[in-house]
């Protein structure tokens, strides 16, 4: 019998859009055609070319150790990146290179949180928060949302009631998984004056910065002042904006003092992002916004088709995307609880969605939509539900 885990490890759960992928793996072995429209992927390549430079730096023997920072030549592209795009004004020796976004997740939650620590997350919210809270025996606080016109919006005084004298951060996320909400500039001061009003960090997840439609726009919470940045890490990627999910690689901008702190901790981690991944994305975050706007417009369309006949489905609720490529629905509750739900599509029609009881019980009657898929999918999955909803007969 093998020794115990550590209580870290054993407090942590898995992902649900990994568990109904594999669900759907099962079928699809079986002879059943599957419309996925669980996993947060997008159905593009990464541009040419930066794939031309990955196979560059490699053939040219750029495969080495490199600083646990990152390459001065990549945190300079990505600082001239976020002042260009989000207007932020942060010197390269600000940003730390990691390993995707999880991985500078994880990163600023082992150089921030402490045992005991508590960490309000604003619900419905991308499930590794808790579990990444949880690995570094801090605690996780899932504070419930509210929804207006069938939006999630934020809620300061439910943020603030939930604070003690244990919390130690909040977790922001703007474009907003799963909800597809941009959070407004008011939204983003009210979370900053709480959390300098309670000595808080602010951990800002922006890896859908890039994916904002229509009339909205994305701000950065770390750009509203010179002091919520001293308290602000941002978490970011090329993994969405340039559909280089595994290649496994982003970054934190962080207070100047806490680079150093964060380099230390990932050259005990991982040593470096991979060295020739890195020479790459120089080219992707310099030359890539053609693409990342090619992107972005069709996402933008994508998000009409499937709202469009999500809402056409009596008794579903979607409103439109403001970002990222997810459509939240809400069904009412006397259907069932979301898992269930998921669980029927996938049997019944071999349709994967993601259950909204992922991200808290505040979106227990909701189910995620991912439109990083083809048209024709969308239209294909759509056709399925028509048949298998509303479940209007279920008490």
């Amino acid at each position: 019998m093998c020794p115990m885990i550590s209580h870290f490890a054993e407090s942590t759960t898995g992902s649900s859009v990994v568990e109904f992928r594999r669900m759907a793996d099962a079928l699809e072995a079986k002879g059943i055609t599957i419309v996925d429209f669980g996993i947060g992927e997008p159905d593009f390549e990464a541009p040419p070319i930066v794939s031309e430079a990955l196979i560059a730096a490699i053939e040219s023997g750029k495969g080495k150790y490199v600083d646990p920072s990152g390459l001065p030549e990549l945190q300079k592209a990505i600082a001239e990146f976020e002042k260009t795009q989000h207007g932020l004004i942060v010197d390269p020796g600000q940003v730390v290179v990691t390993t995707g976004s999880v991985g500078a997740l994880s990163l600023a939650s082992r150089a921030l949180f402490d045992p005991g620590d508590e960490v309000l997350l604003l619900e419905p919210c991308y499930g590794p928060y808790r579990n990444l809270t949880r690995l570094t025996g801090a605690v996780p606080v899932g504070v419930a949302m509210p929804r207006e016109k069938g939006r999630f919006i934020v809620d300061p005084d439910r943020l603030a009631a939930a604070i003690t004298a244990k919390t130690k951060a909040v977790i922001v996320n703007t474009p907003w998984n799963p909800t597809g909400r941009v959070l407004t500039r008011p939204e983003l001061h009210a979370i900053a004056d709480i959390a300098e009003r309670h000595d808080l960090w602010i951990l800002s997840d922006e890896v859908y910065s890039e994916l904002v439609y229509g009339d909205n726009y994305h701000v950065s919470i770390g750009g509203l002042s010179k002091d919520i940045a001293a308290r602000t890490v941002i978490l970011n990627s090329v993994s969405k904006t340039f559909a280089m999910t595994g290649w496994r690689l982003g970054y934190c901008l962080v207070p100047t003092s806490l680079a150093p702190v964060l380099s230390r901790i990932n050259h005990l981690t991982t040593r470096c992002a991979t060295s020739f991944v890195q020479h790459a994305a120089i080219t992707a975050y310099t030359d890539g916004r053609p693409h990342l706007e090619t992107m972005r417009g069709v996402y933008a369309e994508r998000r009409k088709t499937i709202t469009a006949g999500l809402e056409r489905i009596e008794g579903m609720r979607c409103p439109l995307p403001e970002g990222t490529f997810y459509a939240f629905v809400d069904f009412p509750e006397n259907w069932g609880e979301s898992r269930e739900i998921a669980q029927y599509l996938l049997a019944e029609g071999g349709i994967v969605v993601t259950p909204g009881s992922a991200y808290g019980k505040v979106s227990q009657s909701n189910l995620r939509f991912s439109f990083a898929t083809s048209t024709d999918v969308i239209e294909e999955g759509l056709t399925r539900l028509a048949q298998l909803l509303p479940l209007s007969n279920r008490t």
